[in-house]
């Protein structure tokens, strides 16, 4: 069985295709930013891509770094899929914990607002943060 498309037809899938990886490359894009937070506690977080290979579940590594006062320094790394980010750092002496971090876009890949839930190895919540690109 074979399916013959029109000319026209055949410029409209084309259309829907590019459109398709167009949304995948601009999802991605917004991931990119400077954020402060919306707790007017002078955080900013800033989030950069990492340029090596992409990992075969998602769409990219990326470095996450937090500048402010006292709870806001710390730099980790995260993986990006799609409006998500997940990834974790490592806390210095006195207190060292792994401390993991979940971020995930509010109103999708074109949303100026995250919210971003950072919890311990025994899962309890330390933070949850919602920042607005700037």
């Amino acid at each position: 069985m074979s399916v013959r498309l029109s000319k026209q037809g055949l410029i409209k899938a084309g259309i829907l295709t590019a459109g398709l990886m167009a949304f995948g490359q601009g999802a991605l894009a917004q991931i990119d930013g400077v954020y402060h937070s919306d707790a007017g506690d002078e955080c900013v977080l800033t989030i950069s891509e990492i340029n090596i290979p992409a990992p075969k579940f998602g769409d990219g590594y990326f470095r996450v770094e937090s500048r402010g006062k006292a709870a806001c320094m710390w730099d980790g790394v995260g993986m990006g899929q799609s409006t998500y980010l997940v990834g974790g750092y490592v806390t210095l002496p006195p207190v060292f914990n792994r401390v993991y971090i979940s971020a995930k876009w509010l109103f999708g890949p074109t949303s100026p607002k995250i919210e971003m839930v950072q919890t311990n190895e025994q899962g309890e919540v330390l933070l949850t943060a919602t920042y607005t690109r700037q």
